[in-house]
């Protein structure tokens, strides 16, 4: 596996270990593996996915190899597409290439389809329609995977919106919310569709099976949300508030000066212009019917529980 000492990553480790399976996991170093490194069943593997011989090593040892290794930030697009493009294909190369080529299973993004609304959300058969450097790495991820590992095992994930337990992403949004304010973006009137971070590891594992070999999937919660809606679940778990109105125009420029604070502080932006555009859209929501009715995908976690027990766990781990 790759990118186990994620967000998802590490979640997926936890859940295929208590299960009995064996996780290879990569990580980086010591310092980032954290709780996998004493989780029995997992076994780290320490390296770079530059290395060929951490391919290799991957690849050549494993029955299916779940990527999720990659940039969600960068400085610039050929960093997006060196990382979430490049070493993606150079993964599912490796994969073939072995004696006994193990199933690929790539975690990429809604990102992909474009801005989508509840009218006509995103569909796996849909031309891919991406908008900024990450999407575009995400797709050219896809596309070399499926190029490389022509005649083996494939499945492509496109989960929207994660959060849950050890989601940093999300965090600064929960700890808006626990000082009695939510930033609502055009009145927070963009539609999106979301996934509770357990529930998308259940499709990633469901993904891993050979029914879902060749197929690409959306997996999320099942209902269509509002960014409105997503604030009065956090505003609510932490006690009351309100929304903060935020006009397009400021949101604009705060993309565009998180931008220039991350170009002098010689790191990737946390907000964006592409992020800014992103949230300016109409909607960001899909369609998982799919793998509901091919794998027997079922999402557990609504949105109001699954805000609560993440608001709990941020508290427990001094995070809030």
């Amino acid at each position: 596996m790759t990118g186990a000492s994620g967000f998802i990553g590490r979640a997926l480790a936890l859940r295929l270990a208590s299960d009995g399976t064996r996780v290879l996991a990569l990580v980086r170093g010591a310092a980032k593996a954290g709780l996998l490194a004493s989780t029995p069943g997992v076994e780290l593997v320490h390296g770079d996915l530059r290395d060929p011989a951490v391919l290799r090593a991957i690849t050549g040892r494993a029955d299916i190899v779940y990527h999720l290794a990659g940039l969600t930030s960068a400085r610039s697009r050929g960093e997006f597409m060196a990382v979430n493009g490049e070493l993606t294909g150079a993964l599912a190369a490796a994969a073939a290439g072995s004696p006994s080529p193990p199933k690929l299973v790539l975690v990429s993004s809604l990102a992909v389809a474009g801005p989508r609304t509840a009218a006509r959300p995103a569909r796996e058969d849909d031309p891919p329609a991406p908008m900024n450097g990450y999407a575009e790495s995400k797709l050219r991820g896809e596309e070399l995977l499926r190029r490389a590992a022509a005649g083996a095992r494939w499945t492509i994930v496109r989960p929207p919106w994660v959060y849950g337990p050890g989601d940093r992403a999300t965090l600064a949004l929960f700890r808006l919310a626990s000082r009695g304010f939510f930033p609502s973006v055009r009145g927070g009137c963009m539609q999106i569709s979301l996934v509770h971070v357990h529930d998308l590891v259940e499709a990633l594992v469901l993904a891993g099976g050979p029914a879902a070999d060749g197929r690409i999937y959306y997996a999320a919660d099942g209902a269509v949300h509002t960014v409105a809606d997503l604030g009065r679940a956090l505003l609510a778990s932490c006690g009351g508030g309100r929304a903060l109105h935020v006009p397009g125009f400021v949101f604009r420029l705060l993309g565009l000066a998180g931008e220039a604070a991350a170009w002098v502080g010689r790191r990737p932006p946390l907000l964006g212009r592409d992020k800014a555009c992103e949230g300016l859209e109409p909607g960001w929501v899909c369609d998982d019917r799919r793998i509901r009715a091919e794998l027997g995908y079922c999402s557990r976690i609504d949105l109001a529980s699954g805000v609560a027990a993440t608001l709990a766990w941020y508290r427990n781990q001094g995070w809030l």
